[in-house]
């Protein structure tokens, strides 16, 4: 075995490391392109946004999505893995879904849109090779991004409910800001966690699918930061 002096984590014991890490980018990369052309198929098509716009119960959409999110992640592992693969694509196409009607009932300037797919996407590939290239244990950035991952949630809620109502605009960006700093900061630590899960496990059948899944959440997030933080859409 050669010597693994200067990695403290372990993490690169496995020479299948970087096997498995790109078929966790490329179920991410499947997702993320599932759920544009999706997106854009429907937004593309009159009759579509049209429906999109007029479909009973779509402010309980975000909620079902949260839902679907946390029943997808706690219970991809479990699934055989055709079916994780048809969730999790299922997943990134319902999403797709989500962003068409996003474009329906706003007014989604393309350029922003461009602007922020290219930031968010460079954003994403920095932090996934920092987290995947470091030496230094991010574990300790778990519960700090959280904690203010959940403030960020508050402070929205404040926002929503009560500053606006009072005349106090301007606070939304400084949160989309914090929450882009979040998720990039997630990017990482998922990046780096994803490797440490498959060092102490091995290629389980189904955890590429699971990293995917937490990448294309934290891809997604993040690009919805952005829209919000460039004025996409409101």
């Amino acid at each position: 075995m050669r010597d693994l002096h200067g990695d403290p984590l372990g993490i690169e014991l496995h020479s299948g490391v970087a096997r498995f890490m790109k078929s966790v980018y490329a179920w991410t990369v499947a997702g993320v392109a599932l759920t544009a052309a999706t997106a854009i198929a429907l937004g593309y098509s009159s009759a579509a946004v049209e429906a999109l716009r007029e479909a009973p119960g779509t402010g309980l959409m975000w909620p079902v999505l949260a839902v679907l999110t946390l029943a997808c992640g706690t219970r991809l592992h479990q699934l055989s893995p055709r079916m994780a693969r048809v969730a999790f694509l299922g997943f990134s196409a319902l999403f797709g879904a989500a962003l068409a009607w996003i474009g329906a009932v706003t007014s989604l300037e393309p350029h922003r849109v461009g602007i922020s797919v290219g930031l968010a996407g460079v954003v994403f590939a920095l932090l996934a090779l920092f987290g995947s290239r470091t030496r230094r244990d991010l574990s300790g950035w778990g519960p700090t991004l959280m904690a203010a991952l959940l403030g960020s949630i508050f402070a929205i809620v404040i926002d929503l409910s009560v500053l606006r109502s009072a005349g106090v605009l301007g606070l939304d960006s400084g949160i989309q800001a914090l929450l882009c700093g979040i998720f990039a900061g997630f990017v990482a630590h998922d990046t780096q966690k994803i490797k440490q899960i498959y060092r102490a496990s091995g290629p389980r059948d189904n955890l590429a699918v699971v990293g995917a899944l937490k990448l294309y959440l934290d891809f997604v997030n993040l690009l919805l930061a952005s829209l919000r933080l460039l004025g996409g859409y409101r």
